[in-house]
Protein backbone atom coordinates (compact mmCIF):
# COMPACT_ATOMS: atom_id res chain seq x y z
CA UNK A 1 0.00 0.00 0.00
CA UNK A 2 2.70 2.11 1.02
CA UNK A 3 4.49 1.84 -2.38
CA UNK A 4 1.40 2.50 -4.12
CA UNK A 5 0.78 5.94 -2.28
CA UNK A 6 4.25 6.76 -2.89
CA UNK A 7 3.63 6.27 -6.56
CA UNK A 8 0.58 8.70 -6.63
CA UNK A 9 2.45 11.28 -5.05
CA UNK A 10 5.64 11.74 -7.79
CA UNK A 11 2.47 11.64 -10.30
CA UNK A 12 0.89 14.21 -8.51
CA UNK A 13 4.14 16.42 -8.13
CA UNK A 14 5.32 15.84 -11.62
CA UNK A 15 1.70 17.18 -12.83
CA UNK A 16 1.21 19.64 -10.71
CA UNK A 17 2.33 23.07 -12.30
CA UNK A 18 5.05 25.79 -11.09
CA UNK A 19 4.00 28.89 -9.57
CA UNK A 20 6.30 31.96 -10.21
CA UNK A 21 6.17 35.02 -7.91
CA UNK A 22 7.27 38.27 -9.52
CA UNK A 23 10.35 38.64 -7.34
CA UNK A 24 11.58 35.14 -8.58
CA UNK A 25 10.82 36.49 -12.37
CA UNK A 26 12.68 39.32 -12.26
CA UNK A 27 15.42 38.02 -10.08
CA UNK A 28 16.24 35.04 -12.82
CA UNK A 29 15.78 37.77 -15.82
CA UNK A 30 18.59 39.74 -14.13
CA UNK A 31 20.86 37.23 -13.63
CA UNK A 32 20.38 35.48 -17.02
CA UNK A 33 20.91 38.68 -19.16
CA UNK A 34 23.18 40.95 -16.66
CA UNK A 35 20.59 43.96 -16.62
CA UNK A 36 21.47 47.26 -14.72
CA UNK A 37 18.28 48.73 -13.74
CA UNK A 38 14.48 47.71 -13.35
CA UNK A 39 11.65 50.27 -14.14
CA UNK A 40 9.08 49.49 -12.40
CA UNK A 41 5.67 51.70 -14.26
CA UNK A 42 2.60 52.41 -12.54
CA UNK A 43 3.44 49.41 -9.40
CA UNK A 44 3.13 51.49 -6.69
CA UNK A 45 -0.18 49.24 -5.44
CA UNK A 46 0.58 46.25 -6.23
CA UNK A 47 2.53 43.92 -3.66
CA UNK A 48 6.21 43.55 -5.07
CA UNK A 49 9.63 42.47 -3.48
CA UNK A 50 11.84 45.17 -4.60
CA UNK A 51 15.08 43.86 -5.04
CA UNK A 52 18.12 45.69 -4.57
CA UNK A 53 20.61 43.82 -6.71
CA UNK A 54 20.46 46.27 -9.39
CA UNK A 55 18.63 49.86 -9.31
CA UNK A 56 15.40 50.64 -8.92
CA UNK A 57 13.43 53.13 -11.04
CA UNK A 58 9.92 53.72 -10.35
CA UNK A 59 7.74 55.23 -13.17
CA UNK A 60 4.16 56.87 -13.12
CA UNK A 61 2.65 56.81 -16.36
CA UNK A 62 -0.07 59.67 -15.02
CA UNK A 63 3.10 62.07 -15.40
CA UNK A 64 4.51 63.09 -18.48
CA UNK A 65 6.94 60.17 -19.37
CA UNK A 66 10.67 60.88 -20.53
CA UNK A 67 12.55 58.05 -22.92
CA UNK A 68 14.79 55.88 -22.09
CA UNK A 69 16.56 56.03 -25.18
CA UNK A 70 19.87 58.08 -24.83
CA UNK A 71 18.95 58.85 -20.61
CA UNK A 72 19.47 55.28 -18.85
CA UNK A 73 21.22 51.87 -19.42
CA UNK A 74 19.46 50.20 -22.51
CA UNK A 75 20.47 46.94 -20.23
CA UNK A 76 16.85 47.26 -18.35
CA UNK A 77 14.00 45.48 -17.28
CA UNK A 78 10.22 46.98 -17.83
CA UNK A 79 8.02 45.69 -15.64
CA UNK A 80 4.98 47.26 -16.16
CA UNK A 81 1.96 46.37 -13.38
CA UNK A 82 -1.54 46.47 -15.12
CA UNK A 83 -5.05 46.76 -13.74
CA UNK A 84 -8.19 46.61 -15.78
CA UNK A 85 -8.79 50.35 -15.30
CA UNK A 86 -5.83 51.46 -16.38
CA UNK A 87 -4.60 49.29 -18.60
CA UNK A 88 -4.55 51.24 -21.78
CA UNK A 89 -2.91 54.23 -20.09
CA UNK A 90 -0.10 51.76 -18.68
CA UNK A 91 0.64 50.50 -22.33
CA UNK A 92 1.00 53.64 -23.92
CA UNK A 93 3.22 54.97 -20.74
CA UNK A 94 5.84 51.32 -21.63
CA UNK A 95 5.24 52.83 -25.53
CA UNK A 96 7.18 56.07 -24.29
CA UNK A 97 9.14 55.31 -22.66
CA UNK A 98 10.97 52.47 -24.71
CA UNK A 99 11.01 54.73 -27.96
CA UNK A 100 13.68 53.20 -29.78
CA UNK A 101 13.66 50.05 -27.65
CA UNK A 102 11.27 47.81 -27.75
CA UNK A 103 13.61 44.85 -27.62
CA UNK A 104 13.95 45.49 -24.20
CA UNK A 105 12.88 42.55 -22.07
CA UNK A 106 9.61 42.93 -20.26
CA UNK A 107 7.18 41.66 -17.38
CA UNK A 108 3.35 42.59 -17.35
CA UNK A 109 1.83 41.99 -14.35
CA UNK A 110 -1.96 41.49 -14.59
CA UNK A 111 -5.05 40.41 -13.11
CA UNK A 112 -6.87 38.99 -16.02
CA UNK A 113 -6.78 37.35 -19.55
CA UNK A 114 -3.27 37.73 -21.33
CA UNK A 115 -4.41 37.37 -24.86
CA UNK A 116 -5.66 40.84 -25.06
CA UNK A 117 -1.95 41.85 -23.64
CA UNK A 118 -0.21 39.90 -25.72
CA UNK A 119 -1.80 41.16 -28.86
CA UNK A 120 -1.28 44.78 -27.82
CA UNK A 121 2.26 44.02 -27.50
CA UNK A 122 2.52 42.35 -30.73
CA UNK A 123 1.41 45.41 -32.37
CA UNK A 124 3.88 48.30 -30.46
CA UNK A 125 6.48 45.91 -31.29
CA UNK A 126 7.18 44.19 -28.14
CA UNK A 127 8.27 40.85 -28.23
CA UNK A 128 9.93 39.75 -25.27
CA UNK A 129 7.24 40.02 -23.18
CA UNK A 130 6.75 37.90 -19.78
CA UNK A 131 2.99 38.05 -18.41
CA UNK A 132 2.74 36.82 -15.09
CA UNK A 133 -0.92 36.18 -12.88
CA UNK A 134 -0.54 37.54 -9.65
CA UNK A 135 -3.74 35.40 -8.97
CA UNK A 136 -2.16 32.01 -9.54
CA UNK A 137 2.05 33.11 -10.03
CA UNK A 138 1.61 31.06 -13.96
CA UNK A 139 3.52 32.71 -16.09
CA UNK A 140 3.09 33.04 -19.85
CA UNK A 141 4.95 34.34 -23.20
CA UNK A 142 3.99 34.60 -26.89
CA UNK A 143 5.18 33.95 -30.60
CA UNK A 144 4.33 36.33 -33.01
CA UNK A 145 4.40 35.00 -36.30
CA UNK A 146 2.36 33.50 -38.20
CA UNK A 147 -0.40 34.16 -35.42
CA UNK A 148 0.04 34.98 -32.11
CA UNK A 149 0.82 31.99 -30.02
CA UNK A 150 0.41 32.01 -26.33
CA UNK A 151 3.03 29.87 -24.19
CA UNK A 152 3.05 28.57 -20.49
CA UNK A 153 6.59 29.13 -19.29
CA UNK A 154 8.38 26.65 -16.93
CA UNK A 155 11.68 27.36 -17.63
CA UNK A 156 13.31 30.46 -18.55
CA UNK A 157 15.10 28.58 -21.59
CA UNK A 158 11.84 28.35 -22.81
CA UNK A 159 11.03 32.01 -22.73
CA UNK A 160 14.42 33.03 -24.55
CA UNK A 161 14.33 30.52 -27.42
CA UNK A 162 10.37 31.07 -28.07
CA UNK A 163 10.92 35.21 -28.10
CA UNK A 164 14.26 34.80 -30.38
CA UNK A 165 12.91 35.29 -33.62
CA UNK A 166 13.98 34.00 -36.32
CA UNK A 167 11.43 33.60 -39.28
CA UNK A 168 9.28 36.01 -40.24
CA UNK A 169 6.32 33.24 -40.90
CA UNK A 170 5.36 34.97 -44.47
CA UNK A 171 4.84 38.25 -42.57
CA UNK A 172 4.02 41.13 -44.78
CA UNK A 173 6.23 43.19 -44.54
CA UNK A 174 5.88 46.64 -47.10
CA UNK A 175 8.77 48.85 -48.73
CA UNK A 176 8.47 52.24 -51.10
CA UNK A 177 10.22 51.55 -54.04
CA UNK A 178 10.75 54.60 -55.82
CA UNK A 179 13.30 56.55 -57.79
CA UNK A 180 16.02 57.45 -55.82
CA UNK A 181 19.04 56.14 -58.04
CA UNK A 182 21.46 54.72 -56.52
CA UNK A 183 19.50 53.26 -53.61
CA UNK A 184 16.37 52.15 -55.29
CA UNK A 185 15.08 52.66 -58.68
CA UNK A 186 13.01 50.55 -61.26
CA UNK A 187 13.32 49.90 -65.16
CA UNK A 188 12.11 47.11 -67.55
CA UNK A 189 14.46 44.82 -69.20
CA UNK A 190 14.61 43.35 -72.23
CA UNK A 191 11.89 41.10 -71.24
CA UNK A 192 10.01 43.77 -71.21
CA UNK A 193 9.75 42.92 -66.82
CA UNK A 194 9.58 45.28 -64.35
CA UNK A 195 13.19 44.79 -62.64
CA UNK A 196 13.75 46.56 -59.11
CA UNK A 197 17.22 47.73 -58.25
CA UNK A 198 19.70 49.84 -56.40
CA UNK A 199 22.14 49.10 -52.90
CA UNK A 200 19.25 49.82 -50.31
CA UNK A 201 16.70 48.19 -51.94
CA UNK A 202 18.62 44.98 -52.60
CA UNK A 203 19.53 45.02 -49.11
CA UNK A 204 15.96 44.92 -48.18
CA UNK A 205 14.90 42.59 -50.33
CA UNK A 206 17.48 40.37 -49.95
CA UNK A 207 16.35 40.36 -45.49
CA UNK A 208 12.93 39.81 -46.59
CA UNK A 209 13.77 36.85 -48.79
CA UNK A 210 16.28 35.41 -45.86
CA UNK A 211 13.70 35.40 -43.00
CA UNK A 212 10.72 34.05 -45.03
CA UNK A 213 8.79 37.69 -45.03
CA UNK A 214 6.48 38.95 -48.00
CA UNK A 215 7.62 41.74 -49.96
CA UNK A 216 4.67 43.92 -50.50
CA UNK A 217 5.61 47.44 -52.57
CA UNK A 218 3.90 50.87 -51.56
CA UNK A 219 3.61 54.27 -53.78
CA UNK A 220 4.89 51.74 -56.74
CA UNK A 221 2.84 53.89 -58.86
CA UNK A 222 5.13 56.96 -57.47
CA UNK A 223 8.67 57.97 -59.11
CA UNK A 224 9.34 60.16 -56.21
CA UNK A 225 7.42 60.57 -53.18
CA UNK A 226 7.20 63.58 -51.82
CA UNK A 227 9.37 63.87 -48.31
CA UNK A 228 5.92 65.28 -46.23
CA UNK A 229 4.27 62.18 -48.07
CA UNK A 230 6.77 60.08 -46.98
CA UNK A 231 6.95 61.10 -43.43
CA UNK A 232 2.96 60.42 -42.90
CA UNK A 233 2.98 57.18 -44.42
CA UNK A 234 5.64 56.30 -41.48
CA UNK A 235 3.94 57.46 -38.70
CA UNK A 236 0.70 55.79 -40.13
CA UNK A 237 2.32 52.56 -40.43
CA UNK A 238 1.44 52.32 -44.14
CA UNK A 239 5.05 51.81 -44.64
CA UNK A 240 7.50 49.10 -42.74
CA UNK A 241 10.93 50.15 -44.24
CA UNK A 242 12.03 53.17 -46.41
CA UNK A 243 15.33 52.11 -48.36
CA UNK A 244 16.22 55.42 -48.88
CA UNK A 245 18.42 57.90 -47.04
CA UNK A 246 16.43 60.40 -45.21
CA UNK A 247 16.95 63.45 -42.83
CA UNK A 248 16.55 62.49 -39.51
CA UNK A 249 15.33 65.72 -38.24
CA UNK A 250 11.32 64.47 -38.22
CA UNK A 251 12.53 61.34 -35.99
CA UNK A 252 9.41 61.69 -34.40
CA UNK A 253 7.77 60.29 -37.58
CA UNK A 254 9.98 57.10 -37.35
CA UNK A 255 12.30 54.69 -36.21
CA UNK A 256 15.79 54.77 -37.39
CA UNK A 257 17.92 51.48 -37.86
CA UNK A 258 21.30 50.60 -36.89
CA UNK A 259 23.40 54.00 -37.83
CA UNK A 260 25.88 52.24 -40.22
CA UNK A 261 28.42 55.70 -41.17
CA UNK A 262 27.65 59.17 -41.79
CA UNK A 263 27.50 59.64 -45.71
CA UNK A 264 28.59 63.28 -47.10
CA UNK A 265 27.02 65.69 -48.73
CA UNK A 266 28.75 67.64 -52.02
CA UNK A 267 28.25 70.23 -54.48
CA UNK A 268 28.79 69.36 -58.44
CA UNK A 269 30.16 72.38 -60.19
CA UNK A 270 30.44 72.74 -63.98
CA UNK A 271 33.61 71.87 -65.56
CA UNK A 272 35.32 75.09 -66.57
CA UNK A 273 35.03 76.29 -70.46
CA UNK A 274 38.19 75.87 -72.69
CA UNK A 275 39.39 79.10 -73.19
CA UNK A 276 39.69 79.90 -77.35
CA UNK A 277 42.91 79.00 -78.92
CA UNK A 278 43.68 82.36 -79.77
CA UNK A 279 45.25 82.89 -75.97
CA UNK A 280 47.21 80.56 -76.32
CA UNK A 281 49.54 82.65 -78.12
CA UNK A 282 49.90 84.85 -74.74
CA UNK A 283 49.26 82.32 -72.02
CA UNK A 284 52.81 80.48 -71.99
CA UNK A 285 54.18 83.80 -69.90
CA UNK A 286 52.50 85.75 -67.54
CA UNK A 287 51.63 89.58 -68.17
CA UNK A 288 54.77 90.91 -65.84
CA UNK A 289 56.92 88.41 -68.19
CA UNK A 290 55.52 89.75 -71.29
CA UNK A 291 56.21 93.02 -70.05
CA UNK A 292 59.56 92.79 -68.88
CA UNK A 293 60.03 91.60 -72.37
CA UNK A 294 59.14 94.09 -73.91
CA UNK A 295 60.90 96.62 -71.75
CA UNK A 296 64.04 94.75 -71.87
CA UNK A 297 63.48 94.67 -76.59
CA UNK A 298 63.50 98.61 -75.83
CA UNK A 299 66.08 98.44 -73.62
CA UNK A 300 68.68 96.61 -75.00
CA UNK A 301 67.50 97.90 -78.47
CA UNK A 302 68.51 101.60 -77.02
CA UNK A 303 71.79 100.31 -75.55
CA UNK A 304 73.17 99.05 -78.52
CA UNK A 305 72.53 102.04 -80.85
CA UNK A 306 74.02 104.18 -78.11
CA UNK A 307 77.12 101.87 -78.25
CA UNK A 308 77.27 101.93 -82.21
CA UNK A 309 76.61 105.83 -82.54
CA UNK A 310 79.69 106.12 -79.98
CA UNK A 311 81.80 103.75 -82.03
CA UNK A 312 80.79 105.31 -85.41
CA UNK A 313 79.05 108.34 -85.02
CA UNK A 314 75.87 107.49 -86.26
CA UNK A 315 73.47 104.51 -85.93
CA UNK A 316 69.80 103.37 -87.22
CA UNK A 317 67.61 102.95 -84.02
CA UNK A 318 65.32 100.46 -86.01
CA UNK A 319 68.45 98.85 -87.41
CA UNK A 320 69.15 97.95 -83.39
CA UNK A 321 65.86 97.12 -82.97
CA UNK A 322 65.95 94.15 -85.58
CA UNK A 323 69.62 92.85 -84.49
CA UNK A 324 67.46 92.63 -80.87
CA UNK A 325 64.95 90.67 -82.27
CA UNK A 326 67.12 88.87 -84.45
CA UNK A 327 69.01 87.28 -81.48
CA UNK A 328 65.94 86.90 -79.24
CA UNK A 329 63.88 84.93 -81.41
CA UNK A 330 66.99 82.69 -82.67
CA UNK A 331 66.97 84.16 -86.32
CA UNK A 332 69.78 84.01 -89.09
CA UNK A 333 72.02 87.09 -88.24
CA UNK A 334 72.43 89.33 -90.87
CA UNK A 335 76.12 90.53 -89.64
CA UNK A 336 78.57 89.08 -88.35
CA UNK A 337 79.35 89.63 -84.64
CA UNK A 338 83.04 89.47 -83.83
CA UNK A 339 85.44 90.97 -80.97
CA UNK A 340 86.79 93.64 -83.73
CA UNK A 341 83.45 95.27 -83.44
CA UNK A 342 84.24 95.79 -79.80
CA UNK A 343 83.64 94.08 -76.23
CA UNK A 344 80.57 95.56 -75.40
CA UNK A 345 79.31 94.49 -79.01
CA UNK A 346 80.09 90.62 -77.86
CA UNK A 347 78.70 91.37 -74.29
CA UNK A 348 75.29 92.45 -75.74
CA UNK A 349 75.82 89.93 -78.70
CA UNK A 350 76.53 86.73 -75.67
CA UNK A 351 73.92 88.28 -73.35
CA UNK A 352 70.86 88.21 -75.72
CA UNK A 353 71.62 85.09 -77.57
CA UNK A 354 71.40 83.03 -73.90
CA UNK A 355 68.70 85.11 -73.08
CA UNK A 356 66.69 84.95 -76.22
CA UNK A 357 67.77 80.80 -76.57
CA UNK A 358 66.25 80.45 -72.70
CA UNK A 359 63.09 82.18 -73.87
CA UNK A 360 62.46 80.61 -76.92
CA UNK A 361 62.49 77.12 -75.60
CA UNK A 362 60.92 78.09 -72.76
CA UNK A 363 57.89 79.86 -74.64
CA UNK A 364 57.61 76.75 -77.28
CA UNK A 365 57.67 73.81 -74.80
CA UNK A 366 54.89 75.63 -73.13
CA UNK A 367 52.90 76.17 -75.45
CA UNK A 368 53.22 72.46 -76.92
CA UNK A 369 52.29 71.60 -73.34
CA UNK A 370 48.73 73.48 -73.75
CA UNK A 371 48.22 72.56 -76.78
CA UNK A 372 48.52 68.97 -75.82
CA UNK A 373 46.51 69.64 -72.49
CA UNK A 374 44.49 72.49 -73.39
CA UNK A 375 43.42 75.29 -71.10
CA UNK A 376 39.96 76.28 -69.17
CA UNK A 377 38.76 79.55 -67.62
CA UNK A 378 38.90 80.00 -64.15
CA UNK A 379 37.74 76.85 -62.31
CA UNK A 380 35.71 76.31 -59.59
CA UNK A 381 37.36 74.95 -56.85
CA UNK A 382 35.85 76.44 -53.46
CA UNK A 383 32.80 77.49 -51.93
CA UNK A 384 34.13 80.95 -52.35
CA UNK A 385 34.66 80.51 -55.85
CA UNK A 386 30.98 79.70 -56.62
CA UNK A 387 29.93 82.99 -54.93
CA UNK A 388 31.95 84.52 -56.88
CA UNK A 389 31.20 83.18 -60.45
CA UNK A 390 27.27 83.88 -59.02
CA UNK A 391 26.51 80.09 -60.04
CA UNK A 392 22.79 78.78 -59.74
CA UNK A 393 23.00 76.22 -57.07
CA UNK A 394 19.25 74.21 -58.52
CA UNK A 395 17.75 72.76 -54.75
CA UNK A 396 13.79 71.33 -54.40
CA UNK A 397 11.83 72.87 -51.59
CA UNK A 398 12.99 70.54 -48.23
CA UNK A 399 16.86 71.02 -49.46
CA UNK A 400 16.18 74.71 -49.60
CA UNK A 401 14.95 74.72 -45.76
CA UNK A 402 17.57 72.68 -44.64
CA UNK A 403 20.14 75.10 -45.87
CA UNK A 404 18.38 77.70 -44.57
CA UNK A 405 18.36 76.34 -41.27
CA UNK A 406 21.94 75.42 -41.36
CA UNK A 407 22.65 78.87 -42.04
CA UNK A 408 20.50 80.14 -39.26
CA UNK A 409 22.98 78.08 -37.25
CA UNK A 410 26.14 79.24 -38.79
CA UNK A 411 27.37 75.19 -39.90
CA UNK A 412 27.41 77.18 -43.43
CA UNK A 413 27.83 80.30 -45.22
CA UNK A 414 25.11 82.60 -45.08
CA UNK A 415 26.23 83.50 -48.83
CA UNK A 416 24.06 79.79 -49.76
CA UNK A 417 21.18 81.73 -49.67
CA UNK A 418 21.95 84.09 -52.52
CA UNK A 419 22.64 81.57 -55.16
CA UNK A 420 20.00 78.74 -54.72
CA UNK A 421 17.25 78.23 -57.17
CA UNK A 422 14.33 76.45 -55.56
CA UNK A 423 12.21 74.05 -58.34
CA UNK A 424 10.39 70.89 -57.88
CA UNK A 425 12.48 67.36 -57.10
CA UNK A 426 12.05 66.48 -60.61
CA UNK A 427 13.96 69.51 -62.34
CA UNK A 428 16.09 68.78 -60.19
CA UNK A 429 16.58 65.32 -60.93
CA UNK A 430 15.86 65.63 -64.52
CA UNK A 431 18.84 68.45 -64.96
CA UNK A 432 21.37 66.82 -62.54
CA UNK A 433 20.87 63.35 -64.53
CA UNK A 434 21.39 65.08 -68.07
CA UNK A 435 24.31 66.99 -66.53
CA UNK A 436 22.93 70.41 -67.31
CA UNK A 437 26.03 72.92 -67.19
CA UNK A 438 23.59 75.66 -66.18
CA UNK A 439 23.21 74.82 -62.91
CA UNK A 440 25.46 73.02 -59.79
CA UNK A 441 23.89 70.75 -57.52
CA UNK A 442 24.03 69.07 -53.86
CA UNK A 443 23.78 65.27 -53.45
CA UNK A 444 24.92 62.60 -51.41
CA UNK A 445 28.31 61.09 -52.47
CA UNK A 446 26.73 57.84 -53.56
CA UNK A 447 24.25 59.97 -55.99
CA UNK A 448 26.82 62.62 -57.38
CA UNK A 449 29.46 59.19 -58.14
CA UNK A 450 26.41 57.48 -59.78
CA UNK A 451 25.52 60.82 -61.83
CA UNK A 452 29.46 61.48 -62.80
CA UNK A 453 30.23 57.67 -64.15
CA UNK A 454 28.22 58.84 -66.94
CA UNK A 455 31.00 61.07 -67.85
CA UNK A 456 34.03 58.44 -67.01
CA UNK A 457 35.12 57.73 -70.52
CA UNK A 458 35.44 61.21 -71.72
CA UNK A 459 38.78 63.48 -71.98
CA UNK A 460 37.41 66.31 -70.41
CA UNK A 461 34.62 65.78 -67.61
CA UNK A 462 31.57 68.09 -67.92
CA UNK A 463 31.33 68.16 -63.95
CA UNK A 464 33.28 68.09 -61.35
CA UNK A 465 33.06 67.50 -57.54
CA UNK A 466 34.34 70.41 -55.14
CA UNK A 467 36.02 69.05 -51.84
CA UNK A 468 34.57 70.81 -49.38
CA UNK A 469 31.75 68.93 -47.42
CA UNK A 470 28.33 70.83 -47.88
CA UNK A 471 27.13 68.62 -44.97
CA UNK A 472 26.89 64.84 -43.70
CA UNK A 473 23.90 62.60 -42.31
CA UNK A 474 23.85 59.19 -40.82
CA UNK A 475 23.03 56.28 -43.49
CA UNK A 476 20.10 54.42 -41.80
CA UNK A 477 16.46 52.75 -42.71
CA UNK A 478 13.38 54.28 -41.62
CA UNK A 479 11.53 51.87 -40.01
CA UNK A 480 7.75 52.45 -38.42
CA UNK A 481 7.32 52.89 -35.07
CA UNK A 482 6.54 49.29 -33.43
CA UNK A 483 8.05 47.25 -35.50
CA UNK A 484 8.43 43.85 -33.66
CA UNK A 485 11.73 42.55 -35.79
CA UNK A 486 13.76 45.81 -35.15
CA UNK A 487 16.37 43.49 -33.54
CA UNK A 488 15.98 41.33 -36.20
CA UNK A 489 17.20 43.80 -38.72
CA UNK A 490 19.93 45.80 -37.20
CA UNK A 491 21.76 42.36 -36.74
CA UNK A 492 21.09 41.72 -39.99
CA UNK A 493 22.34 44.99 -41.11
CA UNK A 494 25.21 44.80 -38.80
CA UNK A 495 26.50 41.88 -40.75
CA UNK A 496 25.56 42.66 -44.29
CA UNK A 497 27.99 45.92 -43.31
CA UNK A 498 30.65 44.70 -41.55
CA UNK A 499 30.83 41.69 -44.26
CA UNK A 500 31.44 43.95 -47.23
CA UNK A 501 28.64 42.70 -48.66
CA UNK A 502 27.13 46.12 -48.50
CA UNK A 503 30.21 47.57 -50.65
CA UNK A 504 29.40 45.08 -53.12
CA UNK A 505 25.74 45.63 -53.47
CA UNK A 506 27.14 49.43 -54.26
CA UNK A 507 29.01 48.25 -56.67
CA UNK A 508 26.44 45.94 -58.40
CA UNK A 509 24.11 48.90 -58.37
CA UNK A 510 26.33 50.95 -61.12
CA UNK A 511 25.89 47.83 -63.08
CA UNK A 512 22.30 47.89 -62.64
CA UNK A 513 22.17 51.62 -63.19
CA UNK A 514 23.76 50.51 -67.36
CA UNK A 515 21.52 48.00 -67.65
CA UNK A 516 18.56 50.36 -67.08
CA UNK A 517 19.71 52.88 -68.81
CA UNK A 518 19.83 55.72 -65.98
CA UNK A 519 23.85 55.90 -66.77
CA UNK A 520 24.49 56.60 -69.93
CA UNK A 521 28.03 57.10 -70.83
CA UNK A 522 28.57 60.39 -72.81
CA UNK A 523 30.76 60.58 -75.80
CA UNK A 524 30.74 64.98 -76.33
CA UNK A 525 33.16 65.83 -79.44
CA UNK A 526 32.22 69.39 -78.69
CA UNK A 527 34.25 69.17 -75.34
CA UNK A 528 37.80 67.47 -76.62
CA UNK A 529 41.17 68.96 -77.15
CA UNK A 530 41.99 69.03 -80.45
CA UNK A 531 45.43 70.09 -81.48
CA UNK A 532 46.43 72.51 -83.99
CA UNK A 533 42.70 72.73 -85.30
CA UNK A 534 41.53 75.38 -88.34
CA UNK A 535 40.93 78.20 -85.07
CA UNK A 536 44.74 77.95 -83.89
CA UNK A 537 45.99 78.79 -87.33
CA UNK A 538 43.78 81.33 -87.91
CA UNK A 539 44.73 82.91 -85.18
CA UNK A 540 48.62 82.27 -86.44
CA UNK A 541 48.29 84.19 -89.62
CA UNK A 542 46.55 87.10 -88.25
CA UNK A 543 49.44 87.77 -86.06
CA UNK A 544 51.94 87.30 -88.98
CA UNK A 545 49.46 89.55 -90.76
CA UNK A 546 49.29 92.05 -88.27
CA UNK A 547 53.27 91.82 -88.04
CA UNK A 548 53.73 92.08 -91.64
CA UNK A 549 51.20 95.55 -91.18
CA UNK A 550 53.31 97.03 -88.88
CA UNK A 551 56.61 95.97 -90.71
CA UNK A 552 55.09 98.09 -93.48
CA UNK A 553 54.33 101.03 -91.75
CA UNK A 554 57.70 100.99 -90.25
CA UNK A 555 59.51 100.84 -93.51
CA UNK A 556 57.01 103.77 -94.87
CA UNK A 557 57.78 105.71 -91.90
CA UNK A 558 61.71 104.97 -92.07
CA UNK A 559 61.35 105.81 -96.17
CA UNK A 560 59.17 109.34 -95.69
CA UNK A 561 61.98 110.09 -92.41
CA UNK A 562 65.20 108.86 -95.36
CA UNK A 563 63.16 111.36 -97.93
CA UNK A 564 62.81 114.16 -95.36
CA UNK A 565 66.14 114.16 -94.16
CA UNK A 566 67.95 114.33 -97.41
CA UNK A 567 65.19 116.79 -98.47
CA UNK A 568 66.87 119.37 -95.54
CA UNK A 569 70.00 118.59 -96.25
CA UNK A 570 70.01 119.43 -100.55
CA UNK A 571 67.90 122.96 -99.02
CA UNK A 572 70.96 123.67 -96.92
CA UNK A 573 73.34 123.39 -100.04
Amino acid sequence: MSRWLTFLYIILLCGRSKSWSAREVIHQLNHDQRLQLNIYLDCNDVELQIGQEVANLLVNSTEEQKKLLGRFSSHSLIIACFKNSTRNRTLNGVKELLWGLQYLPMLFVVESNMDSYFQQALSQGFLHVLALNLSNGSLYTYKPYPKVEIHKIEDMKKFYKLTKLRNLQGQVVRTSVETMTPRCFRYRNRNGELVYAGYMYRMVKEFIEKYNGTEEHVFDEVDTIPYKEGLKALINGEIDMMPRIIHDLEWCYFYRSHILYNIKTYIMVPWAEPLPKSLYFIKPFRSTVWITIMVSFVYASIVIWWIRYRQLGNSSLSRSFMDVLELFFQLPVNKIWHFTMGTQQVISFIVLFIVGFMLTNLYTAQLSSYLTTGLFKSQINTFDDLFREKRRLLVESFDAEVLRNMTKSKIIQKEFQSIILVTSIEEVFKHRKSLNTSYAYEAYEDRIAFELSQQRYLRVPIFKTLEEVYDQRPVFVALRHGLPYVELFNNYLRRIYESGIWIKLQEDSFLEGIASGEISFRISQSREIKIFDKEFYFFAYILLGMGWCASTIAFLLERWRFKYSVANILQER
